[in-house]
């Protein structure tokens, strides 16, 4: 994580510290959860999910300490298109594709959703290598 600039920032709190390797608890939420009306629309929708961090500054973190996550953009961009600009490149392809060659749409449509579900498992199982490719980095939270 050379470039702090270049860096999406993400507040979690420290749940264990074993070795090198830093247990940080970080709550999603969806879209909805910063609207003004979400009272009255649907339940925000939060959860909380722990990521595992290599301490590569060698700082000392302690338990119940708050943190922030580091995901370089470019691997978050790397995400949305791994996760939702390839699928749908792949849809396309395949429901045009099929509809030129047997001129049935409920056929092209399966053909193209069978084809992101193929394309999904296949991302699943390359998930470790995926994985390595996109790092976290840990930083003690500046105090305001």
């Amino acid at each position: 994580m050379n470039n702090e600039d270049n860096n999406i920032c993400r507040e979690g709190i420290v749940r264990s510290v074993e070795g090198d390797e830093i247990t940080v608890e970080v709550i999603v939420s969806s879209a909805c959860s910063g609207c003004h009306a979400k009272s009255i629309c649907i339940p925000s929708d939060r959860r909380q999910e722990r990521i595992t961090v290599k301490n590569t500054r060698n700082e000392q973190y302690e338990v119940g300490e708050t943190v922030e996550l580091l995901l370089e953009t470019s691997a978050g961009n790397k995400a949305v298109v791994l996760a939702y600009v390839l699928p749908l490149i792949v849809l396309l392809m395949l429901l045009f594709g099929c509809y030129a060659l047997t001129h049935k749409e409920l056929l092209s449509v399966g053909v193209g959703v069978l084809g992101v579900v193929l394309y999904y498992l296949i991302l699943k199982s390359a998930g470790k290598s995926i994985e390595k490719g996109i790092t976290f980095g840990i930083r003690k939270k500046a105090v305001q």
